[in-house]
């Protein structure tokens, strides 16, 4: 597992994460939510955490994987996934990374109910069926310790880059080629390196002519491929079910 801090201000609530990772597989995740208070002394706020967990769960991958998340169904078992772990009623859920319920005022004036789910971790796995060691969790938080050692890696990301942009960088990526009227998608590491990894569902889609199909299926070499027909200049793009559009080609 590969874990960074991400500190931002007024990004999150005050808290302190740990994790404490177990023999079978599974992690203790414990949720510190910082109490604002004011120091007449120093005359500033001040942050005090609670010796007890505000939440704490111990998390198995299957929990984590069949969470409901919010429009985030995994029907398909090679799906690649990021969600983040956010705090409802004192409970741990798993939300969409990417797919936030947002608090909006509606015609008549008055805001509606839905709020914003700010996660408190961003987990994001490789593929539905990676082990958990590779695995990297992101702990939105002032301080993150992982079995009694605190993390001090942060996270590649500024307020030009939201965390979309990262999932895009870490997790998988598709690399397209066009020869004649074949284009071919191949799985493709952070760094551009393939991903040898059969079944995993590529979906297609262009701007010009038509494609003889638009979801493709990966090869043991991580390969799909498709024709785009009737086209003599546009755009094929290529990407996940639920990441669609990842990457493109001119043809």
């Amino acid at each position: 597992m590969t874990y960074y801090i991400r500190q931002f201000k007024d990004d999150f609530v005050s808290c302190n994460i740990t994790i404490t990772t177990n023999l079978d597989g599974s992690f203790q995740l414990s949720w510190f939510k910082g109490n604002p208070t004011f120091d007449a002394q120093s005359n500033s706020q001040v942050i005090n955490y609670p010796d007890i967990p505000t939440i704490t769960d111990t998390l198995i991958a299957s929990k984590v994987l069949t969470e409901k998340k919010t429009g985030f169904p995994l029907n398909n078992p090679h799906q690649i996934i990021a969600c983040g772990a956010s705090e409802k009623n004192g409970n741990f859920v798993f939300v969409d990374v990417l797919k936030y319920t947002y608090q909006i005022k509606g015609s008549t004036g008055f805001f509606n109910n839905a709020t914003q789910i700010r996660p408190i971790m961003y987990i994001l796995v490789p593929f539905a069926d990676s082990p958990i060691d590779d695995w990297t969790f992101v702990a939105v938080a002032n301080n993150l310790t992982v079995d009694g050692i605190a993390v001090t890696t942060t996270f590649d990301i500024d307020i030009n880059k939201t965390i979309a942009d990262v999932c895009n960088e870490i997790l998988p990526g598709i690399a397209l080629t066009k020869t004649d009227t074949t284009v071919s998608a191949q799985l493709v590491d952070a760094f551009g390196n393939p991903i040898a990894k059969a079944g995993i569902d590529i979906y297609f889609e262009t701007t010009a002519g038509y494609l003889t199909k638009a979801r493709g299926t990966t090869d043991s070499t991580g390969l799909a491929t498709t024709q785009v027909i009737g086209a003599e200049e546009g755009k094929v793009k290529a990407g996940f079910k639920y990441f669609s559009g990842k990457t493109q080609i001119t043809i």
